[in-house]
């Protein structure tokens, strides 16, 4: 067998050799997402539009037109992390979870109210919208997901003398940048384990992400 008859075989058997692992990998890759039923990824989506929305400083209803003192900040941050912790575990939970820096943006999301709309006004909830949703792999109790989640946030004043809210409204952000969601099914309950940036965003009234302008 001549020198250059064995060079060319030892290049055929290396291209034979690569084929047969990339067919493994794309086989292995196809393999890895067994998609949700639509039960699963009616919760799929709740935990993960929950866990975003819970990132946004929020006055409870019983502090409405009361200054918070260092007792109601205590407990508005532990009220803020049992609800958190019905959404998320482990990295998603310590990452997400409340402290000072919370009541900080609590106060500095007011002040900005404040200055668009008038003194008094308060944060009093906010929610999330799926507006791109791609589950990426997973299958049986856990998922990875990537979402964008747009976000609506309601103000209003408290009247003192009529017990209500008043001059309500709500300001909805058009933009959103996207997360890879990983959600683990933990005693019966679907929530966020990991959440990870992507660098890339998506627009109301758009179909796909394009990268973030930030």
């Amino acid at each position: 067998m001549s020198r250059r008859t064995i060079v060319l075989l030892i290049v055929a058997i290396a291209l034979l050799t690569t084929a047969v692992l990339a067919a493994a990998v794309m086989a292995r890759r196809g393999s890895t997402l067994k998609p949700p039923d639509s039960a699963a990824e009616r919760q799929l989506r709740a935990a993960v539009t929950e866990y975003y929305a819970l990132w946004e400083p929020v006055r409870p209803a019983r502090f409405y037109g009361k200054q918070l003192t260092t007792v109601r900040c205590v407990s508005l941050m532990q009220g803020r992390d049992t609800e958190l912790e019905k959404v998320a575990a482990g990295d998603a939970f310590t990452e997400a979870r409340s402290g000072w820096s919370t009541l900080a943006g609590l106060i500095r999301q007011e002040q900005e109210l404040g200055r668009s709309f008038g003194d008094g006004q308060m944060v009093t909830a906010c929610r999330g919208d799926v507006g791109y949703w791609k589950v990426l792999s997973g299958g049986g109790d856990e998922y990875v997901v990537r979402a964008a989640v747009l976000e609506t946030v309601d103000h209003g004043r408290w009247d003192a003398a009529r017990h209500e809210l008043t001059d309500t409204g709500s300001i909805s952000y058009d933009e959103a940048m996207a997360y890879d969601y990983t959600l683990r099914k933990l005693d019966g309950v679907w929530k966020v384990v990991a959440a990870h940036g992507t660098r890339l965003s998506f627009t109301l009234g758009g179909s796909s992400l394009h990268p973030d302008s930030a």
